[in-house]
């Protein structure tokens, strides 16, 4: 298989998505009891019922780009493909109101891992931190880390879906980072696996972003999670010219605001699992919202709020694409964009708080 970059396949699969959510917009009335997501949400922003079954839609684009492919090299594309189910179902019952467990969906990410360790054969070695390395020289540690690495992505992606296009930007920037540092490094392997995504993500994208009509659900954001991991995965252990901090670091954003979740949550002794309204894209939205765009159509400000996210996740790849074998400079860089991030949600905490004791005084 050549380096080319995007084909007539490429194209095709992101119009397949698009058409399949279309399909599940039109389809509505016949499935809205059992796909449209909660109104009753704490951390909703919808004001109408909208189906969450996006990520069946996306599913079936990736698996249709894959069998559109040829030669023997996708064989590890069907082999990822394949490790995904898990997470994939069970994120989807969920979405068709089967009600199942953080803790079952939990184990269902961590099934998802182990396979893609199974399947594929590869984990991380290293981290290029002391003592860390010399632990994952150790195989079953290595592997224990790996699959804790992609469950944590799979359920920081999930997370972050909380606005129009959101999840699935995040999933277009970090797999076309991934694409273009396997056609840097000559994996067109890789590529391929990341393109096909990327190109799935790029047609449910364009419907969920400028309408709002369908969303990705449990089962997309996981799908997408798990994908952007072992693909990053596989390249880190093909390639050590590229920093492993460089594949963290074109995914912070979305990590970034999990670890937060979580050491807000250990704070505040909650629940780690109780939803809230106090993740980055909330208090992006909340403040766009009852700012300078208060008057402004909700979609306008949905939208308004993923695009600035957005823009901060590209600078994030953009310094992980150009430093990619510089890992101290890329810990560095990881470093202060983490501090940026938790240092601009206090802001907009505070912000928040204060409009809303304003608006208490003034009424």
């Amino acid at each position: 298989m050549d380096m080319e970059t995007f084909t007539f396949h490429d194209i095709l699969i992101s119009v397949i998505v698009f058409g399949l959510s279309v399909l599940i917009v039109l389809s509505k009335p016949l499935h809205q009891a059992l796909t449209s997501d909660s109104m009753d949400k704490i951390q909703g922003i919808h004001k109408t019922p909208v189906p969450r079954i996006g990520g069946t839609a996306v599913v079936a684009g990736v698996g249709i780009g894959f069998w559109l492919s040829q030669g023997a090299s996708i064989t590890t594309g069907w082999l990822l493909f394949g490790s995904a189910v898990p997470v994939f179902i069970f994120g989807l019952a969920e979405d068709l109101r089967c009600s199942v467990s953080p803790f079952i969906r939990l184990c269902a990410a961590i099934a998802s891992g182990a396979l893609a360790v199974l399947f594929l054969d590869v984990w991380l070695s290293e981290i290029r931190l002391p003592f860390f390395d010399d632990l994952m020289k150790f195989a079953p540690i290595g592997i224990c880390l790996t699959v804790f690495a992609s469950t944590t992505m799979v359920h920081a992606y999930n997370l972050s879906d909380g606005l129009n296009g959101l999840c699935s930007g995040f999933a277009i920037i970090a797999l076309f980072t991934l694409h273009a540092l396997a056609v840097k490094v000559g994996d067109p392997e890789v590529a391929l696996l990341a393109r096909t995504t990327m190109c799935a993500a790029v047609g449910f994208w364009f419907l969920n972003y400028f309408s709002g009509e369908v969303f990705l659900g449990d089962g997309g954001a996981y799908f997408f999670g798990h994908m952007v991991a072992w693909i990053s995965i596989l390249l880190s252990a093909r390639h050590p010219e590229i920093s492993p901090w460089a594949l963290f670091l074109n995914t912070l954003v979305p990590i970034a605001d999990t670890i937060l979740t979580i050491l807000r949550r250990l704070r505040d002794r909650k629940s780690l699992d109780a939803p809230d309204r106090q993740h980055l894209h909330h208090l992006v939205f909340d403040f766009l919202s009852r700012g300078y765009l208060s008057r402004r159509a909700l979609g306008q400000q949905n939208s308004a709020a993923t695009l600035l996210i957005l823009i901060l996740a590209s600078g994030c790849s953009l310094t992980a694409y150009f430093y990619v074998g510089a890992t101290s400079l890329l810990v560095g860089f990881c470093i202060a964009y983490v501090v940026m991030i938790g240092v601009t949600t206090h802001k907009l905490k505070s912000f928040l708080v204060d409009a809303s004791k304003q608006k208490l005084e003034k009424s």
